[in-house]
């Protein structure tokens, strides 16, 4: 296992040194990573910014976290989102909208400006792995979305043994 701010990386960086969005929109995270079945809860997903990030008062800097039964974007699922186009998920468990998401960061317009150094954590969370398992699921990737333009700044995220 790769090492990267002292954790030890599972199967590959989702982002290394990853641009952000040039334009107001989202960009998916460069890979996904296999996570597989359940863990214990020692798997866990960090984000840091690896250049200076800064968002200005009245933008909004939006990750999220999507789930996958492959490693392809047409299986894409989030988490608490439901299979079979709103069907309850497997064990009657879940949501019955299908469109539900998992933001491990949301910071909308409304909540002023943020900056991190080059090196701050900006998330740190386990993943949902009961959720992934209900939904068949064994991959995941994200989403980074923003309103302006932050094509200078870079972010690492990666999935990591915490056990």
């Amino acid at each position: 296992m790769a090492k990267r701010y002292g954790k030890n990386i599972v199967d590959v960086m989702l982002s290394d040194a990853q641009t952000l969005p040039s334009s107001s929109g989202a960009e998916d995270s460069t890979n996904m990573a296999y996570v597989g079945g359940p863990t214990g809860g020692k798997l866990r997903l960090a984000i840091y910014a690896s250049s200076a990030i800064a968002i200005a008062d009245a933008q909004s800097f939006i990750i999220e976290l999507q789930t996958y039964s492959a490693d392809t974007a047409a299986s894409a699922i989030s988490p608490f989102s439901n299979v079979n186009g709103g069907a309850q998920a497997p064990g009657g468990s879940g949501t019955s909208h299908d469109v539900a998401h998992f933001y491990p960061f949301h910071m909308s317009n409304t909540e002023g400006a943020v900056a991190f150094s080059a090196g701050d954590l900006i998330v740190d969370f386990g993943l949902p792995e009961a959720n992934m398992a209900l939904l068949g699921h064994d991959y995941v990737q994200l989403v980074y979305n923003v309103t302006a333009n932050e094509g200078s700044e870079t972010v690492d995220a990666f999935v990591y043994d915490a056990g």
